[in-house]
């Protein structure tokens, strides 16, 4: 019956369905076109790559903002600043450290979006 779930077809037309689909059930698949096998998609080689870059980027991030909070609590302590040459050594690796989080955080941002573009 048309309309009920049933489909009736010819030769070259849509397959032919005995029973309507069951509620809830998953879409049966696309029947394979004749003669030619489906071919997987091909990943880029750089993803895997990329991916890992981009994951050591981060664990670098990560890494470098808990020596910042660590730096940020030393500096907070005011008996470090009885030792001036001890205060600049600090400091600076503070600096350093703030400028190493930075350009990771654009390396972060290239890759990702050269993740995403390649995807």
């Amino acid at each position: 019956a048309v309309g009920a779930g049933f489909w009736r077809g010819g030769p070259g037309g849509p397959p032919r369905r005995s029973q309507p689909p069951a509620r809830g059930a998953p879409p049966a698949p696309p029947p394979a076109s004749p003669g030619r096998p489906r071919a997987k998609p091909r990943r880029d080689p750089g993803v895997r790559q990329l991916r890992e870059r981009l994951e050591s980027v981060e664990r670098q991030i990560h890494e470098l903002e808990a020596r910042l909070q660590a730096i940020s609590e030393t500096l907070a302590d005011p008996e470090l600043y009885r030792d001036g040459d001890r205060v600049r050594t600090v400091s600076a690796e503070r600096q350093t450290a703030e400028e190493r989080v930075a350009w990771l955080m654009h390396e972060w941002e290239k890759l990702s979006i050269e993740l995403a573009t390649r995807g």
